[in-house]
């Protein structure tokens, strides 16, 4: 198998209050620590604000709406993806690992982030 199908069966493992999931690695940008968050006037509350990674403005949402939780999380991590209409960044507690899914409920991403911003 190559490198192509290696990585379609692997997801990051996240953590936001408490609840694990995973999002596909294939779509997985970068990781880093959160930068500081302009926020957004007018925005949704699930907008926590737009971060300037590498030069590039990302628009940061809650992990929580990942997990269909309510509440906002503590969040440590930024987890850049790239999706067909540019990048988006998700707010995590913490990221554990790349691994197979076994178990961990896999996020379709882009109809959340869909969902969310239009």
């Amino acid at each position: 198998m190559g490198e192509a199908g290696l990585a379609a069966d692997r997801v990051l493992v996240c953590r936001s209050d408490g609840e694990r999931f995973a999002l596909p690695v294939t779509l997985v940008r970068e990781v880093l620590a959160i930068p500081p968050l302009s926020r957004v006037p007018g925005s949704i509350p699930r907008v926590r604000g737009l971060a300037n990674v590498h030069g590039t403005l990302v628009t940061v949402l809650d992990a929580p709406i990942l997990t269909e939780s309510s509440e906002p999380a503590p969040a440590h991590m930024l987890v850049v993806l790239s999706l067909e209409g540019g990048q988006v960044g998700f707010a995590v507690e913490d990221v554990e690992q790349i691994s197979a899914p076994n178990g961990v409920r896999v996020v379709d991403v882009e109809t959340v982030v869909r969902g969310v911003l239009e």
